[in-house]
């Protein structure tokens, strides 16, 4: 009898022993499983959609006006980075000449006193054949107005709020580069001097240009 109950007893503890290891194991197995890292995602499934890239509205103008026509853009730039300007004083009903005021629009300064006008050198800058100014104002705003006080300047085109054929006392800088791109805004002087791109004359004040030799300007005695 008493055996029976011993056999009964180990029998029992067995059972619970192997109850207790089944369970250890399987929380072990669980453990295990959420403690193991993931693995990185493939290159492919990091992004599916790229960044968005940022668009510069006035570089993207700049670069298809060039695309269209880089005769015309590097006619912009010249003026902007090269040409050899004057600077203008107005005097009653006409121009007089003062000083150089630099290469290219770039190297010009507003002055707080008041706008500055500007002409080329040489030649003159001409929207169908009427030559206009270039005023910077003291906030440094750029326009273009007539070269002469009782002139106005004949839109030769739809630009801006502005139709062809108007008559208009200033263009604004993005009209003029419209204009320009068309081919009805000239610099008069591009092809003419000794260098044959518009630099080296003589001009208006032969010494504003770095390039001016007087030496070729010198007229050769045929007697």
């Amino acid at each position: 009898m008493l055996n029976q109950k011993h056999g009964k007893v180990f029998a029992f503890l067995g059972l619970s022993l192997l109850l207790i290891l089944a369970l250890a194991l399987t929380v072990g197995g669980v453990s295990v499983a959420v403690a193991a890292p993931a693995e990185p995602l493939a290159a492919s499934e990091k992004s599916i959609h790229p960044p968005a890239q940022e668009v510069n509205l006035d570089e993207a103008t700049t670069l298809e006006r060039q695309a269209v026509n880089p005769e015309i853009a590097e006619d912009m730039r010249v003026l902007f980075e090269e040409m050899t300007l004057v600077q203008l004083l107005w005097e009653q009903d006409y121009y007089a000449r003062t000083a150089c005021a630099g290469n290219g629009l770039n190297d010009i300064q507003p002055q707080a006193k008041g706008s500055i006008i500007l002409i080329p050198n040489a030649g003159d800058l001409s929207v169908d054949g009427s030559n206009v100014s270039i005023k910077l104002s003291p906030g440094g705003e750029i326009t273009f107005i007539p070269r002469a006080q009782d002139q106005r300047i004949q839109v030769p085109m739809d630009v801006g709020g502005k139709v062809e054929g108007e008559e208009v006392l200033s263009l604004t800088l993005d009209e003029a580069k419209e204009i320009m791109a068309a081919g009805k805004l000239v610099w008069t002087a591009k092809d003419d001097g000794p260098y044959g791109n518009g630099h080296g004359l003589p001009g208006h004040i032969a010494e504003c240009d770095s390039l001016f030799d007087q030496a070729l300007f010198e007229e050769v005695d045929e007697s």
